[in-house]
């Protein structure tokens, strides 16, 4: 395991803002991240999972928690057939999506697709019921191991999840270590269409090439975040060096140089005219750590 001290945190999420970690760790086995956060339970000391920072907003002084990463460091993945021909897809908690469903793809099968561009790991992936163009974690999830605060381990099944929109039975201190999911067999080449036609939507829609961390709001009941923000007349509003995308408006955008705060600033100010002017209080979907 390897272990930083005053680790910058910007580098590790899609915002690119983020003060720093007083203690990062980079473990490298299941074990190692058991033996981690037995210790720091021991110590009374509270931790945070980074895995991708795709949905995340880090203060600009930093965290005092002790911060966990969990990617490329614990990220294996494959694919076994079973009896009935169907595929399980086995990964660990710093495997992306798009990863998962490329070894999906290669063994020939399906219903991964619709989560491949989703730019987030496994591990966030499980906690949050992830979703996209009407895919779920919840649809193929088979089985997950799961680590609490105290460091014990736990299997879970499906039944067992208590997956809903955006919501696990995980609390905040949490782990999905590894998951599998089970799918059904397909068609290689419609297979690799169908996540072609899902990432050309996303590029034709997303603003995919500026900082953001995706939909920063999340979906309100019977409505659209982005629609409610777009007839309160905020497409393209700014704050410093933080705008609403003019692509699209559920994404809030770095245009450059923004701190988290500017990026803060400019989601309660969406929240307070949307609410103002529509009577719906948004929720944000992204995460904030640190002080704001």
């Amino acid at each position: 395991m390897e272990h930083r001290t005053e680790q910058s945190l910007k580098d590790y999420t899609s915002f690119k803002v983020g003060g720093k970690a007083k203690d990062f760790y980079i473990p490298f086995t299941i074990e190692e991240v058991q033996e981690l956060v037995q210790e720091l339970y021991r110590a009374s000391r509270p931790y945070l999972i980074l895995g991708n920072g795709s949905n995340l907003l880090v203060s600009d002084e930093g965290v005092e928690e002790a911060v966990i990463l969990l990617k490329d460091n614990l990220s294996a993945c494959s694919i076994k057939v079973q009896e009935d021909g169907r595929g399980l897809l086995e990964a660990e908690a710093g495997c992306t999506l798009k990863e998962m469903a490329e070894v999906a793809m290669e063994a020939g099968y399906t219903g991964f697709e619709p989560l491949s561009g989703i730019p987030g790991t496994l591990g966030g992936a499980v906690k949050m019921n992830a979703g996209a163009y009407g895919g779920e974690i919840k649809d193929f999830f088979y089985q997950g191991l799961l680590l609490n605060e105290k460091g014990e381990l736990q299997k879970k099944e499906l039944s067992e999840m208590d997956f809903s929109y955006r919501h696990s039975c995980l609390s905040e201190n949490d782990i999905c270590l590894k998951a599998s999911f089970l799918l059904e067999k397909g068609n290689p080449t419609e297979i690799r269409e169908k996540m072609q036609d899902f990432q050309r939507r996303r590029e034709e829609k997303q603003p995919l090439d500026m900082p953001s961390a995706g939909s920063t709001f999340k979906r309100p009941k019977g409505d659209y975040a982005s629609r409610l923000i777009e007839v309160s007349g905020l497409r393209g509003f700014q704050m410093g060096r933080a705008a609403v995308s003019d692509k699209h408006c559920g994404f809030v955008v770095n245009l450059g140089g923004a701190g988290a705060k500017e990026i803060y600033r400019l989601i309660r100010e969406v929240i307070r005219i949307v609410e103002e002017k529509q009577g719906v209080r948004l929720e944000t979907e992204v995460k904030l750590w640190g002080k704001f």
